[in-house]
């Protein structure tokens, strides 16, 4: 008995030690972590993978065209065929009351933050969407256990409709994490997005649900994961196309 009670107390202790060892090597990742902040040439190049089959869609390529008052990242992907993107009615005002000066008559799809690590206007999804206030794209703290509830509304070109969208996002723990481009430490966490489609659509409700994992050295995430379901107006539950993005390289 003992015996028992010792080995039981030795391996009770050693199991506190490691929780403590795996506790201190996060806090002082996240006390050290920096995150890199924008300049123009920056890019990060990503692998799609469809995420149920694990078949590779594509790359995608964003750089960033301007970093001042408003960060500016242009998107290219070779899965699609590119095309200009024409701001409607409502894009000269919005653009003028975050912006501060007149938007292009055209532009490309591009995503703008402001300030850094928060955005504005996001092009990667169906249809280019622009936020009445910027949507976090990370947490704010770097730190586990971190959480927010964002609410806000979107719109998308050609329409003045105006649709609710919510965020909740999580920060989970550091993970060290290997992709094409390197192995990194990154923080996974976690976002759920409940919004509405436009009234034109045939869908009603939507959501997304992600796991990313974001490497501040490079001042983006290294692995995004994207699942997404709708409803229909019968109020049937339909799996929308969800991706795997992985980080090939980076400047």
């Amino acid at each position: 008995m003992a015996a028992t009670t010792r080995r039981a107390f030795l391996l009770s202790a050693a199991a506190v030690s490691v929780g403590c060892a795996v506790r201190g090597t996060q806090a002082s990742i996240a006390a050290g972590a920096s995150i890199r902040q924008p300049a123009v040439g920056q890019s990060w190049r990503y692998a799609k993978h469809d995420y149920f089959t694990g078949a590779m869609v594509g790359t995608q390529l964003d750089r960033v065209s301007a970093a001042g008052q408003s960060i500016q990242i242009e998107s290219h992907s070779d899965a699609t065929t590119e095309r200009s993107v024409r701001y409607p009615s409502w894009g000269a005002t919005w653009w003028q009351k975050y912006m501060g000066h007149d938007s292009p008559a055209v532009a490309d799809p591009r995503e703008i933050q402001q300030p850094w690590g928060r955005v504005l206007v996001d092009p990667h999804w169906s249809e280019l969407q622009a936020y009445e206030k910027p949507v976090p794209l990370w947490p704010m703290q770097l730190r586990p256990g971190w959480s927010t509830t964002l609410n806000t509304y979107y719109k998308i070109p050609d329409s003045n409709e105006t649709m609710p969208w919510q965020l909740t996002m999580h920060a989970v723990r550091w993970e060290p994490i290997t992709v094409p481009a390197g192995q990194f430490t990154a923080l996974r966490y976690s976002n759920l997005i409940d919004f509405r489609y436009t009234n034109v659509s045939e869908r009603v409700a939507g959501q997304r649900k992600e796991n990313i994992w974001f490497a501040p050295e490079i001042g983006r995430w290294v692995v995004r994961e994207s699942v997404g379901t709708f409803r229909e107006d019968l109020g049937v539950a339909v799996d929308e196309s969800s991706y795997r993005w992985e980080l090939l390289n980076w400047t």
